[in-house]
């Protein structure tokens, strides 16, 4: 059954069209593996990893939801589609940092989720 969560939040993620179904798909996707992470109880070194796994995992959704409020307050928009069209018709006269920061910050999120180098620890 933890399987299954795991793969209903994979197939939520890859169908996601809004920033928030993308947040909610791979929170789902997460608490699936701190399960599976930590599904051998009488080991300490099992349960010491599961705990750093999820505390990572914790941290890397900050990340996210900060990126995604972000994006979000520059444009007043959460779907992808509208945020694309949005980029495509940016002025070279307004301040975009808000909004490059939101994206940084869902990119680091992201890779910490994922284990990347020099994020894995």
């Amino acid at each position: 059954m933890i399987i299954l969560f795991n793969l209903f939040g994979a197939l939520l993620l890859i169908s996601s069209f809004d920033l928030i179904s993308l947040y909610l798909s791979i929170e789902l996707q997460s608490f699936a593996l701190y399960i599976l992470a930590t599904f051998y109880k009488e080991s300490r070194i099992v349960t010491a990893a599961g705990l750093k796994y999820f505390l990572l995992g914790a941290l890397s959704s900050c990340f996210i939801l900060l990126g995604s409020a972000f994006i979000y307050a520059f444009s007043g928009l959460t779907k992808f589609d509208s945020i694309y069209c949005l980029i495509s018709t940016f002025d070279p006269s307004v301040n975009h940092t808000q909004f490059i920061l939101g994206i940084i910050l869902i990119f680091i999120g992201f890779l910490f989720k994922i284990g990347a180098a020099p994020l894995h620890n």
